[in-house]
């Protein structure tokens, strides 16, 4: 039996007192809330710490191979030669490896027809003679045929004539290793005139080819001579 003593709540005033959240369910709340940032916050940080990390790989790789060249560099630094005599230090070029500029040849090629070139009747010995510094000996030889198969050589001491050049700007045709020798081949176009003292000749133009290379500056102080000597007529 129901004790009729107990008294029951009518459902409607029930429903106007539902259960409200206390303070320590809206601190719970509250706290897990913020766990969910903060595992948010600490997801993007490691994405971003991530992406960094794979940005600054590679700069890394490149920085230890540069210093590991750098380091190659220092503990096997280029040899380079020296030679004393008579107390002055000379640095010994390899002439096996190019050890001038083009610019530096093409100017030695130039200078060398000047020289070789500009003879007077007077002097032409001891002109000819100062050459040999610019020549290897079958160079030289070369020249000298030059000179005596166009009869320049001829005009210049019996017909008691001067010798005359100009030369135009070099051309490289090519440059490599000729057995132990480092050599370049420039063309230059020449022109060349006889006057004398009461005659002269029209002035000629050729094209000269020199084979120069490299050779020891012991030998030869500008460390460069001509090997060959091709002319031929331009006119």
């Amino acid at each position: 039996m129901t004790d009729s003593s107990e008294k029951l709540l009518p459902v409607e005033a029930s429903l106007e007192n539902p259960h409200l959240p206390t303070a320590q369910d809206q601190h719970t709340f509250e706290h897990a809330m913020q766990l969910q940032r903060d595992r948010a916050l600490g997801a993007a940080f490691a994405h971003r710490c991530l992406t960094a990390v794979l940005w600054m790989a590679p700069a890394l790789v490149l920085s230890v191979s540069v210093n590991g060249y750098l380091g190659w560099q220092v503990a096997h630094p280029p040899v380079k030669y020296f030679a004393a005599e008579g107390g002055r230090v000379t640095k010994i070029i390899p002439t096996d490896k190019p050890g001038h500029s083009r610019r530096d040849v093409s100017a030695f090629g130039a200078d060398t027809i000047r020289q070789s070139f500009t003879l007077d009747f007077v002097h032409y010995r001891d002109q000819m003679t100062q050459l040999g510094e610019r020549y290897s000996e079958v160079g030289f030889e070369d020249y000298y045929k030059a000179l005596v198969a166009s009869n320049v050589l001829k005009a210049v001491k019996d017909q008691r004539m001067n010798l005359w050049v100009d030369v135009g700007p070099g051309v490289i045709r090519g440059s490599g290793k000729i057995g132990d020798k480092f050599a370049w081949e420039y063309q230059y176009p020449v022109t060349l005139k006889l006057d004398g003292q009461q005659s002269g000749s029209p002035a000629q133009r050729f094209i000269f080819t020199l084979r120069i290379q490299q050779t020891d500056v012991r030998v030869k102080n500008a460390g460069l001579e001509v090997t060959q000597v091709i002319t031929t007529n331009a006119n």
